[in-house]
């Protein structure tokens, strides 16, 4: 049996700190080394990526992310998790997570991946601009507006929300909630679709 392989094996369990699916790997691999006295380079090589995860610099590079994250690096990677659950298939399951768990801190590589990308990086410079149509505002639903705002084309209505989701990255993507002169009832568009009222 290779000692090394076998010491660091036996560390790396020891470590309260790991997670379950961490654990059963590495006691398949000590039962693999045991049966057969070492270790495949492919084994090898999956067990010391895992067991640099745990080395002090990492684990201090962790501590130092979790302790700089913030209301605003939350508030962009929700904004990130909005679009990409409105534009899947990418980061699905972490979008979800993100949406469904408030105290979720991501990882530094998940963070800068789903975030520090162009597509999204264009949806938060929306969200920090200044929306062109102000709470209160009377606006006209254009000719090229889709969806259900497509039969109030050319209609004044009156703007109620200006602060709705951003799950486009084309310009003029942000969501307004308007109200519809002679109507009961608000809908969602996008700030591309509305203009100012005529007259």
């Amino acid at each position: 049996m290779s000692d090394n392989q076998s010491t660091h094996l036996e560390k790396f369990l020891a470590n309260e700190g790991i997670s379950q699916s961490e654990r059963h790997f590495g006691e398949s691999l000590m039962g693999s080394l045991r049966r057969f006295g070492r270790l495949s380079n492919r084994q090898w090589s999956a067990f010391q990526r895992m067991e640099a995860r745990y080395s002090p610099e990492v684990i201090a590079q962790r501590k130092h992310w979790t302790d700089s994250w913030n209301e605003q690096k939350a508030a962009d990677m929700k904004a990130a998790a909005n679009y990409y659950q409105a534009n899947p298939p990418y980061f699905s399951d972490l979008a979800d997570k993100v949406l469904d768990d408030s105290e979720f801190i991501p990882s530094e590589k998940q963070y800068r991946a789903m975030v520090e990308n162009k597509y999204v990086q264009k949806v938060l410079a929306m969200l920090k601009s200044e929306p062109i149509f102000p709470i209160g505002a009377l606006v006209q639903v254009r000719k090229t507006a889709r969806g259900i705002a497509w039969k109030f084309r050319e209609r004044p209505a009156l703007v109620i929300s200006n602060e709705g989701p951003i799950i486009s990255a084309a310009k003029g993507a942000r969501t307004y909630t308007v109200l519809p002169f002679g109507e009961s009832n608000t809908f969602d568009i996008q700030e591309r679709y509305l203009k100012k009222k005529r007259g």
